[in-house]
């Protein structure tokens, strides 16, 4: 049996409405709950390992670019691999990065992640996993830091939640030495109530600090809002994907 896991992005979380008000509006997980029991239930079921074998191979695959280099080419790859007592075997490539160096360094950096050991039935016995893998440069990672950091300052503002607006809003803005500037709606959601929230996420986010590959650098972001009234899976489908993709849910309260 094959378990394909989703590369996770801020992406990539438990997805909730920051609000606070006495409206009666409640906040909505994006995830159904997984029920997992270890005495009944195969460890490939538990959602929570599945997220702790992803991030630590996620976290050591990289792309050895130089750290001053700021492009963003955006490698992702296929991996398929057995894991048997804690360990990786062999991993091969399913889909390529397009570059045959970087899926050979791939495979020896996801050969090299150390995984936490599982807990549920079949723990003794080898299991087959599928993973889709970022290759993130250095800048790369910084910048989902960035967006991790925003997304966790986000809201959902109740008059759009009480009037049903939904909708995708992209902020643009320049990042120096941990402060956001320049910060304009390049692309709007429709409504001005989500339009401004967007716009007061990123100003009101502290921003992580500047590594020293980027003291003194002007780094253009851009990241893009997606506002889902979560009633069904159809609602969350209607948003884009990537990196900068921050989603923002809520329930409407009929």
């Amino acid at each position: 049996m094959i378990v394909r896991i989703a590369t996770l992005t801020f992406l990539a979380a438990a997805f909730s409405l920051a609000a606070c008000s006495s409206t009666p509006v409640e906040t909505d997980s994006a995830e159904p709950v997984t029920h997992f029991d270890p005495a009944k239930d195969p460890y490939w079921q538990d959602p929570r390992w599945d997220k702790a074998l992803l991030d630590a191979i996620q976290s050591v695959v990289h792309d050895p670019v130089d750290a001053a280099d700021t492009s963003a080419p955006g490698l992702h790859a296929t991996v398929k691999f057995a894991f048997l007592d804690g360990a990786i075997e062999y991993p091969e490539i399913t889909a390529s990065t397009g570059k045959q160096d970087l899926d050979k360094l791939m495979l020896r950096q996801v050969a090299s992640a150390k995984v936490p050991r599982p807990t549920g039935i079949g723990t003794d016995q080898p299991h087959e996993f599928e993973l889709d893998l970022q290759m993130l440069t250095p800048f790369e990672s910084f910048q989902d830091g960035i967006y991790a950091t925003i997304d966790t300052w986000k809201i959902y503002p109740v008059d759009a939640i009480r009037d049903g607006w939904q909708g995708s809003a992209t902020v643009s803005f320049d990042y120096l030495d941990g402060k956001a500037g320049n910060i304009v709606v390049t692309k709007s959601s429709g409504n001005k109530d989500l339009d401004r929230a967007s716009l007061a996420i990123v100003t009101r986010a502290t921003l992580p600090p500047t590594p020293a590959g980027y003291v003194g650098k002007t780094l253009h972001m851009e990241a893009t809002f997606c506002y889902a009234l979560y009633q069904s899976e159809n609602d969350r489908k209607r948003c884009p994907t990537g990196s900068n993709v921050i989603l923002v849910t809520g329930t409407r309260i009929r």
